[in-house]
């Protein structure tokens, strides 16, 4: 789904379903963001410095009642599997990026478990602008989480 980072306040929602036989319940999923990869490494580098910051809201959608589903930005699973306890009720997320083919940059929002399956709902906001995201063309997506080894 195009989004557009550049200023404060642009908000998009994703609908998705989860459906048994093609998706893991035991892995986890994410909400990520994909752009045309910088000649310069401008934006990747400013988004390694982890201030990039978003707002983002996963829910489950069961009969017009929607349930808030734990999401945990880069920095907060790294804590979390380094033995903190993760912050009740944050949905602030600083991007991470994860790696980029030569063509694409692939950047971590935030990741999430689903108990499941069924319909739910991804929101993501920004929260200040970032003009260097001025004429990219930025893509959000939910989908299993990267590739990490597991």
């Amino acid at each position: 789904m195009p989004f557009p980072m550049d200023k404060a306040g642009q908000t998009a929602r994703i609908e998705f379903s989860v459906v048994e036989g093609q998706a893991n319940l035991k892995r986890r999923f994410m909400v990520g963001l994909d752009f045309p990869q910088t000649e310069d490494g401008s934006i990747e580098n400013v988004i390694q410095q982890k201030d990039v910051p978003v707002q983002v809201q996963v829910f489950s959608v069961d009969q017009g009642k929607m349930t808030p589903i734990p999401t945990q930005d880069d920095q907060t699973i790294l804590a979390v599997a380094n033995g903190a306890t993760p912050k009740a009720g944050n949905d602030i997320a600083n991007l991470h990026l994860h790696s980029h083919d030569g063509t694409t940059s692939h950047v971590l929002v935030a990741g999430f478990y689903l108990s499941h399956y069924g319909h739910y709902v991804a929101m993501v906001k920004t929260v200040k602008d970032q003009p260097m995201f001025k004429n990219i063309k930025t893509e959000l997506k939910v989908d299993e989480f990267y590739n990490t080894g597991e």
